[in-house]
């Protein structure tokens, strides 16, 4: 007997995202289909990769790099057994975009957040002038 609906837990979801002009777009696999990457499950497709592909379909702008906007990941730790989302400050500020991230890719409630050197925007990459 399958349990109802509701209370059904979903597989969570590991991948990468951007937020293209306000909207969030992502690419992701489930835990389970996950690529062991050292002591991590991470989603085997690499920002460069993906952001080409989304290019030739439509899904983000033709004349855009992929790291021109804030981007991320999430990835799953096997020995702290907690998943971490990873991205540009810009995405961290806004706690509705990190709260459709987290809800889009089911992710728990004891998520890590944090900064990536890695995960920066032409924005947060330009020099502060005072």
């Amino acid at each position: 007997m399958k349990p109802p609906a509701q209370h059904r837990e979903e597989e969570p979801l590991v991948g990468i995202f951007w937020v293209v002009s306000g909207k969030l777009v992502i690419d992701s696999t489930p835990l389970g289909e996950a690529e062991p990457y050292s002591d991590f499950l991470i989603h085997a497709a690499g920002h460069d990769e993906v952001w080409q592909r989304y290019q030739h379909s439509g899904l983000v702008p033709a004349d855009m790099e992929y790291d021109d906007s804030p981007r991320g990941r999430v990835m799953f730790d096997t020995k702290t057994r907690r998943f971490t989302l990873l991205a540009d400050r810009c995405i961290l500020k806004d706690k509705g975009i990190v709260h459709q991230i987290m809800s889009e890719l089911k992710l728990p409630k004891n998520t890590e957040t944090d900064t990536d050197d890695h995960y920066r925007c032409s924005v947060c990459l330009r020099p502060r002038s005072e």
